[in-house]
Order: structure tokens, then C-alpha cells, then sequence
């Protein structure tokens, strides 16, 4: 598995509870940063690692992509060695009038998605957390939802999922490979960089989707038909830190940006958010044009996997690990920023994701993300996936 790879799938299948105090390495906000307490409604929990949101106005609904808990039908090693087992987890899950819903449990009506999540219990690290799978979902109407499936580089039973685009119906068995996304990156490196494919997110768009492929570093459009061609390839961040590495080897300097999570606009802008190699501080969310150009650039953050888009013109960001400001638990990391009119406010949540506003400025966002249903075995504290709504 390369380097590129590496950053996220190392950095959902291995950060849990375990390891080095996550809040002292990863350092302080940035100075304009104000942090905020917010009270959250807990809108559904048990959830099986919960990653991307989206909002189906037209249903009054909520989808989010469970990237699952793994499995037993094959084994791989994940990059820090452990054991990573396959399965048929992942699932797309459906709340229905989001704006009022609370302490629901999971409706799954999208269910036999591949995953892979930690085949070995550790240390705050149960079975199945830090899964990777179905990680991004996107419809306009729940008739029709777009399920992106990662990559596994491995022999696996089902490689009619692995690294594509499906095209799925609730309650239904059958998912359409619309587009192989990771046969596109074999082809043709749009980054130049050599292969290395990790589909993570989609968004629709103009009568197709985009999908960010992660590894890849770049956007891909999806038509219809499943035409593929390249939205924007995004070059190494050379800045702070990133400016002494090479990624994923010389002569490539600086960090990769790893994008996972977009959203856009009514004007077809398209915002999207990136790990930055993990680097402390690097995580950028960057703002494309229509036409795949880069017309904004927000630093500062780090490890960003989730992005939405206020009424406001608000943008809010989550970081999987931007130290807490009161965390419970020192080795919890996380926060969702709002940045508007050049400020940004922090509040905490666990690990968070995927990201959603609906029109009335609720926020949903994916918490505890890296967990399954059962979460991670604190006495007193659901740590199971969630998804938890606030307001601003």
C-alpha cells in the first residue's frame, strides 16, 4: 500500500483511543480561531462508522454512508500492521425529518456494501472501527442514491463494488457499477504521480456526480453514462511543514492534498476539503470554479474530512484532528469550524466527519466516525457512530 494511500486509511483505521495523546501533537488552533460550546442533539446513534452526509430536501431525509464494521470473508494488513477483515458491512442509513429527530437508531435501506475495519480488538480500538468502505453517499431524491466505494488493493469476492461509483434503490439488492473510478486513475494518473486510488466522496452535480478520489488527489466528474474525466488535480501543499517532505517521494515535494469531502453551491463552485498528508496545520479547503479552476484557499486546519456550505455563506469544516478545548478524554481529537466573514469558531465533537446544513442552519455532523455500533468500551460514554445536529 503506498504512502499516499496510507493517509487515510491509517488515519481512520488507527487513530481510536490508543497511541499518544492526539490533542498535545497536533498543536493550537489558528489565532482567529474563538472556541464555542454548543449543546447537540444526538439525531441517531449506533451507527457503523459514520462518514458522509447528504440532504434530500425533496424527502425531508438525511442519508449517511456507514463505511460499515469489515468482516470475515478475506483478511489484509492495514499500513501500521494490524489486520484489517472484509465484509459486506456497509450500509447507506435514512432519517426522515432530520430537523426534528432524536435518539433514533440506524434504518438501514441500503445494506451488503464492502468494507474492511480492524479484524482485532486493541486498546480503545474494537472490532470493526477505523472501518473504510462506503464512505460517500449523494442523491437528490432517495429513488436514486450514488454509494462511492473505496479501493482495496487485494483479491477480493466482490470487485464489482471495489473502487467504484454504484448506483443503488432502497431496499434493493442489486447496485449498478455506474463508473469505475479507480480503473480511471490506473489509466490515466492525473497527478502524475503513479498509481494510487482511494474513491472517498460524492457529491451530484449538474446531472452527474463529482467523486473526490483521495489517493489520487484530484476531482473526477461522472456523467450519467458513466463518462469519467478530470475536474481539477490538485499539486502538493509546499507550505509550513509540508514544505521539508516529499510526498510520495522525491522529486514529488511537499505533502499530497488528499481530498475527502466536497459541497457546492447554487452557482456550481465546488468547496473541498483535504487531509494535507495528515500534517498538522496544512488541512486546506479549497474553492473551484465551475470550470475546475481554484478561485479560494482556506488554511489552517487539520485532517479535514468533512465540508457543507451554509444559506449564510458560511463554510463549515470538520477536523478529525484539531485538538479539543475541553476534551474529556486528552486522546480525543476533533472539532467542527464555522468560518464566516473571516472568523472561524470551534466547537468540539469526537472525531467528526461528514458534514450537512440544512435551510434553516442546522448542522449535522458525522461523530465518532472512526467507531462501529458498539463504540469503544468507555464506562459511562455512548461512543458508538453518530450523527449529532447543532446550531451556530
Amino acid at each position: 500500500m503506498t504512502k499516499r494511500r496510507r493517509r487515510v486509511v491509517a488515519g481512520l483505521s488507527t487513530v481510536g483511543l490508543v497511541g499518544t495523546t492526539m490533542a498535545a501533537t497536533f498543536g493550537a488552533a489558528p489565532a482567529l480561531a474563538q472556541d464555542v460550546s454548543l449543546p447537540h442533539t444526538v439525531v441517531v446513534s449506533h451507527l457503523n462508522n459514520p462518514r458522509q452526509l447528504d440532504l434530500v430536501p425533496a424527502d425531508d431525509a438525511l442519508l449517511i454512508a456507514e463505511a460499515g464494521r469489515g468482516g470475515h470473508q478475506a483478511t489484509i494488513t492495514d499500513p501500521e500492521g494490524g489486520k484489517q477483515g472484509i465484509g459486506f458491512t456497509g450500509s447507506i442509513s435514512l432519517v426522515l425529518d432530520p430537523a426534528r429527530s432524536a435518539g433514533q437508531r440506524p434504518h438501514r435501506i441500503v445494506t451488503g456494501l464492502l468494507s474492511a475495519g480492524a479484524a482485532e480488538a486493541a486498546p480503545g480500538q474494537p472490532v470493526g472501527s477505523g472501518a473504510v468502505g462506503s464512505d460517500g453517499v449523494a442523491a437528490n431524491r432517495l429513488g436514486s442514491i450514488a454509494v462511492q466505494e473505496t479501493y482495496f488493493p487485494a483479491n477480493l469476492p466482490a470487485n464489482r463494488q471495489n473502487g467504484r461509483l454504484l448506483l443503488t434503490r432502497p431496499y434493493q439488492s442489486q447496485k449498478t457499477s455506474v463508473a469505475n473510478i479507480t480503473a480511471f486513475e490506473r489509466r490515466h494518473d492525473p497527478d502524475g504521480k503513479g498509481f494510487d486510488s482511494d474513491p472517498y466522496a460524492v457529491i451530484d452535480y449538474r446531472g452527474g456526480w463529482l467523486v473526490a478520489d483521495a489517493a489520487g488527489n484530484d476531482v473526477l466528474k461522472v456523467s450519467r453514462t458513466g463518462a469519467v474525466s478530470v475536474f481539477h488535480v490538485f499539486p502538493n501543499v509546499t507550505t509550513g511543514p509540508c514544505a521539508s517532505q516529499y510526498d510520495p517521494k522525491k522529486p514529488f515535494k511537499g505533502c499530497n492534498f488528499v481530498p475527502t469531502s466536497m459541497a457546492a453551491d447554487s452557482h456550481g463552485n465546488v468547496y473541498v476539503g483535504g487531509l494535507s498528508s495528515l500534517t498538522p496545520g496544512q488541512g486546506q479547503v479549497v474553492e473551484l470554479n465551475a470550470r475546475g479552476h481554484r478561485v479560494a484557499t482556506w488554511f489552517g486546519f487539520s485532517a479535514v474530512t468533512g465540508v457543507a456550505l451554509g444559506r449564510d455563506g458560511s463554510v463549515y469544516v470538520s477536523q478529525l484532528f484539531a485538538p479539543q478545548a475541553h476534551p474529556f478524554n486528552p486522546q480525543i481529537t476533533g472539532v467542527l469550524t464555522r468560518v464566516h466573514n473571516g472568523t472561524r469558531q470551534n466547537t468540539d465533537v469526537p472525531f467528526p466527519a461528514g458534514v450537512a446544513v440544512d435551510s434553516h442552519n442546522n448542522v449535522y455532523v458525522s461523530a465518532w466516525s472512526i467507531m462501529p455500533a458498539g463504540g469503544a468500551g468507555i464506562p459511562g460514554v455512548d461512543t458508538s457512530g453518530q450523527v449529532w445536529r447543532l446550531h451556530f
